[in-house]
């Protein structure tokens, strides 16, 4: 399986490398190829790993955010009556309101070197798939579960920390994947905005600069830190939990 998959993405890599190289010689070196880009990042390693490692805080504390709100949203939700409209209420305003919007706001009321502002930007993007793959974890658990949890006379908050939490588990995990994606991709939108640092500000910064190499190397790097993310860390603990509840 590990053989397959790594053949899946040496696969992957060179059919996007090939159209990547044939999008440059068809825009006349307009955009720079692979080797130019890789070039980049080989001789600027620092500025490389400094941003990386900015812009993981942001996903990372954007997500820590989202996972907040997800659980609380789950224990509202839990309560039934108007829990559960008011949640998927508050979930799909969430999800209608763009990175965009909320870099804006956010920047406005918190200032342009806060850096707050892409933790936050990516936690309220990330939540809305969270909630989602936990509201769907909750309904499994209540079908398979219920009849346990009225035997122990199990409600609201109890039955979600003995029962429906540890029965999402696999859910969480699927949800949590889909939510560190999403704030990896949104967080980098918040850096260009306003603060200093990170792959979003670098994005701005050399696109303004019209160093379209160092431009194409940093969103190169984009990818692959969340490749690596999800191949080693996501994937994984993904496929382990779904093994733990079989």
């Amino acid at each position: 399986m590990r053989a397959a998959r790594a053949a899946g993405y040496l696969l992957a890599a060179v059919i996007v490398g090939l159209v990547w190289q044939l999008a440059s010689w068809a825009s006349g070196n307009l955009i720079p190829g692979p080797a130019p880009a890789i070039t980049y990042l080989a001789g600027h390693p620092g500025p490389a790993l400094g941003a990386v490692a900015l812009t993981l805080i942001d996903a990372v504390g954007g997500y820590a955010v989202a996972a907040s709100l997800a659980i609380l949203g789950l224990a509202i939700y839990e309560l039934g009556g108007l829990g559960e409209p008011v949640v998927e209420s508050f979930r799909e305003v969430l999800h209608s309101v763009t990175p965009v919007a909320w870099s804006l706001a956010l920047l406005i009321l918190l200032g342009f070197s806060s850096r707050a502002v892409p933790i936050l930007v990516s936690g309220l993007s990330a939540f809305p798939p969270l909630m989602t793959s936990l509201i769907e974890g909750l309904k499994a658990s209540r079908a398979r579960f219920g009849d346990l949890a009225a035997a122990l006379r199990l409600r609201g908050v109890r039955r979600m920390a003995y029962i429906d939490l540890p029965a999402s588990v696999p859910y969480f995990i699927s949800g949590s994947r889909s939510a560190i994606g999403v704030a990896l991709i949104v967080s980098p939108v918040a850096e260009a905005f306003g603060t200093a640092g990170g792959i979003g500000y670098g994005l701005y910064l050399f696109f303004q600069l019209h160093d379209y190499a160092a431009f194409v190397a940093w969103s190169l790097l984009l990818v692959l830190v969340m490749i690596a993310i999800d191949a080693a860390a996501l994937g994984p603990l993904e496929r382990w939990s779904r093994r733990w509840m079989e």
